[in-house]
């Protein structure tokens, strides 16, 4: 049974002959003609001009320049955001140089799309910015949320069309540890509006819609069903996962688990650390079905100590069967 196969069953709500694990299961790509953060694990400048950083202290993870915005004033975005034109670029010639090597009879090929409204916002003129222009500016933040929304469905046109993958990943991190950036009421009127729209492009387009979103979000698990998601990553354990498991485990799967604080994460986690973070992952959500794993280990994918603990990962998976 390939990788492919397994998650696949899962999916389908039965039961895999292993946990699936995402490092294992799927191909994440991406488009190099849409530059949405930077070179990857270099950073730099993006298509519409944010600098973006990648180091050490970010643990090699892309951040928009604290420094610098791009606009501060919402008001007058359009002074300062020119949208890629899309239709002039070579998608054929793109997609077979970034699909080189996908194996799509082993693995899963997973779409991971262009910032969610809100993220792009903040990259552009800063994360209190962002925040305060919800509150003081709303009709011009739909605006923006508006005019962004639809070049996304633009490129998920073409994604589908010359990508062709299973699972297009979309999402937004509204949320932090402990709940949402900001009220439901915000996010009700400024972030879902546009992500049931996006939301709605994926599924026509003959794609799994996969919903990315961190920190403890279960209010909005809702929400997220509503707009046809059927997987959910990262899905930290700060949320009762095994609760929404047992209430919404016909229609979504749950693909993370990994407990992002502990000290299996740390530069000298144990081998046995790493596994009994598997094992427990696998005991508590595991058991129930429609799952996959996804360790968040972030890091230096060049160190050798990362990758050695995503093989143990992997190894436990398909070695600790329930």
């Amino acid at each position: 049974m390939t990788e492919r196969e397994n998650f696949l069953i899962a999916y389908n709500h039965g039961k895999p002959e292993w946990t699936p694990n995402f490092f294992d299961a799927y191909h994440p790509v991406g488009s190099r003609l849409l530059n949405n953060n930077g070179e990857p694990m270099k950073g730099g400048r993006d298509m519409f001009g944010v600098n973006w950083l990648v180091t050490p202290d970010t643990g090699y993870q892309a951040i928009a320049d604290p420094g610098e915005h791009l606009f501060d004033d919402v008001t007058r975005w359009q002074e300062s955001v020119q949208f890629p034109d899309l239709d002039a670029m070579d998608w054929e010639s793109a997609a077979a140089s970034d699909l080189e090597g996908v194996d799509r009879k082993e693995k899963i090929v997973a779409f991971f799309g262009i910032e969610g409204n809100y993220l792009r916002l903040q990259s552009m003129m800063g994360i209190c910015e962002t925040l305060a222009a919800m509150i003081e500016e709303p009709e011009a933040v739909y605006s923006f949320f508006d005019a962004y929304t639809d070049f996304k469905i633009r490129s998920i046109k073409k994604v589908a069309r010359y990508y062709k993958p299973d699972v297009y990943v979309d999402g937004d991190d509204v949320c932090y540890s402990t709940g949402l950036f900001f009220s439901p009421e915000l996010y009700k009127h400024l972030i879902k509006p546009f992500e049931m729209r996006a939301g709605k492009a994926v599924l026509d387009c003959g794609m799994i819609l996969e919903h990315h979103l961190c920190g403890k979000c279960e209010e909005l698990i809702p929400d997220i069903i509503e707009r046809g998601a059927t997987v959910w990553q990262t899905a930290q354990s700060m949320n009762d996962l095994a609760g929404i498991q047992r209430q919404y485990g016909d229609r979504l799967l749950i693909h993370g688990g990994w407990d992002s604080y502990g000290p299996h994460n740390h530069d000298n986690a144990t081998e046995e650390q790493v596994r009994s973070e598997v094992r427990r992952c696998i005991n508590e959500y595991g058991l129930q079905g429609n799952y996959a794993m996804f360790p968040v280990m972030i890091g230096d994918p060049a160190d050798g100590s990362l990758r050695k603990k995503r093989e143990w990962v992997s190894d436990e998976c398909h070695r600790y069967r329930f």
